[in-house]
């Protein structure tokens, strides 16, 4: 049986959905972007999330963050919409890019949640009335979260349009993976079929796309450095990315296909100690070029999802 706990996370709350076993858990923060702290399945604590309420709230390396309403990285913050221009804080200043849209510092609701024998489900949501300047659009972003025993999370991420005009939006999730060793270095690497986006200096797209397949079977991570979004065969389906050691086995999951995760940013941060893969609905700087963008019209949404097996 799963049971809820509600802890003090310093200024926040943290909830925690443990099953009885204490084999299978994950730990949320609502009030700090609905970012997960930890996930643990088969035992095994997986995730690198954030620690302290003091790294939740700083979270500079952007830990299990909640990205809309568009994920990665804007060229200068700046895009035109309807014929309006609007511009995004920069707060990346080495690539003079915003980054991660505006979702991971927000006070988001939990609105819901069940626990049963084998599984529970907690339901986060934040809405806007369009207030923001520089993303001037009602809309309801959803997540939700279902843990099953033993091994087993999936997230469902939506977007609502709760405006009268049509809206530009994407999505992605930037969670960092462990398997419980202290360096990467020794984990085996197994990426879907994908394309490498050209990216220039400022880490935007130039347009290219090369073929790719370092890692399209299992190869050790060893000293390969990876900051790089890749393009995903957009026909649906699932694409999946495996992590691998001593008998141990993480499939990340990603829906692909019309307003799906057709994207996947992969990144190596300088510690080493974990990698993030990031599902992503739309291309960086998606809110210019156009590559998966969403447009959404009034009253509608759109719906995907992404998961986690984990095997030992």
């Amino acid at each position: 049986m799963f049971r809820h706990q509600l802890v003090s996370f310093g200024k926040y709350e943290k909830h925690i959905f443990q099953h009885a076993s204490g084999k299978t858990l994950f730990s949320l923060v609502p009030g700090c972007g609905a970012c997960l702290t930890d996930l643990v399945l088969q035992g095994k604590s997986i995730l690198d999330g954030c620690k302290t309420p003091v790294e939740a709230s700083l979270n500079n390396w952007g830990k299990s963050g909640m990205l809309f309403p568009f994920p990665n990285r804007l060229r200068d913050g700046r895009y035109e919409w309807g014929g309006e221009f609007f511009e995004f804080p920069v707060n990346d200043p080495a690539t003079g890019t915003a980054l991660h849209g505006l979702g991971m510092d927000k006070d988001i609701e939990l609105i819901g949640y069940e626990v049963g024998e084998n599984e529970a489900t907690a339901v986060c949501q934040f809405q806007s009335a369009g207030e923001t300047p520089y993303y001037p659009f009602p809309f309801t972003f959803t997540a939700i979260f279902k843990i099953e025993y033993p091994g087993q999370l999936t997230i469902t991420l939506a977007f609502r349009n709760d405006g009268d005009r049509a809206l530009p939006a994407g999505l992605g999730w930037h969670p960092y993976f462990h398997l419980g060793y202290d360096q990467i270095k020794d984990i085996t690497l197994q990426m879907p079929t994908c394309q490498l986006v050209g990216i220039d200096s400022a880490m935007i797209p130039t347009g290219k796309r090369y073929a790719y397949d370092d890692f399209t079977v299992p190869e050790k991570i060893g000293t390969t450095v990876l900051d790089n979004c890749f393009a995903l065969p957009d026909a649906e389906g699932i694409a999946e990315t495996y992590l691998r050691r001593e008998g141990h086995q993480l499939r990340f999951w990603q829906e692909t296909g019309p307003g799906k995760f057709n994207f996947l940013q992969v990144f190596t941060p300088a510690h080493r100690s974990a990698i993030a893969v990031e599902p992503m609905t739309c291309n960086i700087d998606a809110f210019n070029n156009g590559e998966g963008l969403a447009v959404i019209e009034p009253g509608a949404e759109i719906r995907a999802r992404f998961g986690v097996d984990f095997t030992s």
